[in-house]
């Protein structure tokens, strides 16, 4: 009897070892890439077109045009990877010389208007993950220094430097519900060597944020002025993964 009792009980849990793991296996995810986006000969889009929004996957992605200065915020997307020259006129490239030509997002925040990035009809999904890097303007300003910013670490290297976003989730009822923080530089390791400026396409977990149905980005950095941040506002986004 004792035999049959524990030959039953290891049937019992076997079955139930094996319901769990497919239900592990049966989870639907679904990641946006931006490769069904069509990109213009300038190698990016900025908003021009004044539609105000882009679409990849389910997510809908805000965009502010200014004609008159031509500038934009909000969300754009590109598909450059100059790693090397410096300066504003570079905004659209990410910081990875292994990106090729993989399309990807940039987010640049606005000052008249929230932006963000958000499922339709008030959907809500459970965040995954987000590939994240810096953009070319940001890394080679926070590498050299320029007009604006300071060279990170400083002359001699030990100066205790960062940049840092953070992702905001949001339920239906627009009530912020979780925030995801990432390093795109840090230097305040005791260890100088390990001091980096983020360049290579890096996944950031996404799942504290639970079921959300809107995302916004916002930024912070130990460079700052009387204006505000000081370095250059951007970061690029790419394989945002949810549960469908």
């Amino acid at each position: 009897m004792k035999s049959y009792r524990s030959l039953a009980l290891a049937m019992f849990l076997g079955v139930l070892f094996f319901s769990s793991c497919k239900k592990d296996d049966t989870t639907v995810y679904q990641t946006i890439t931006f490769e069904n986006l069509v990109v213009p000969s300038s190698g990016f889009w900025n908003g021009s077109d004044a539609s105000g929004t882009f679409t990849s996957g389910k997510l809908i992605f805000t965009n502010q045009y200014n004609s008159s200065w031509q500038t934009w915020s909000g969300f754009c997307y590109s598909q450059k990877n100059d790693v090397t020259t410096q300066g504003f006129g570079n905004q659209f490239s990410v910081f990875d010389a292994a990106n090729g030509n993989n399309k990807f997002a940039l987010f640049y925040p606005s000052l008249d208007a929230a932006a963000y990035a958000s499922f339709p009809n008030a959907e809500v999904h459970l965040m995954k993950s987000i590939d994240l890097c810096n953009n070319t303007y940001a890394a080679l300003s926070m590498k050299n220094g320029d007009a604006y910013t300071k060279k990170f670490g400083g002359a001699t290297g030990s100066d205790p430097d960062w940049f840092k976003v953070t992702l905001n989730g949001y339920d239906q009822n627009g009530l912020k519900i979780g925030s995801v923080s990432c390093y795109l530089a840090d230097f305040r390791f005791t260890d100088s060597s390990k001091d980096f400026i983020l360049n290579k396409w890096t996944t950031v977990d996404l799942t504290t944020l639970g079921k959300i149905n809107k995302l916004t980005f916002e930024f912070s950095s130990s460079d700052t002025g009387a204006y505000g941040i000081n370095t250059p506002t951007y970061v690029c986004l790419d394989n945002i993964k949810y549960v469908e």
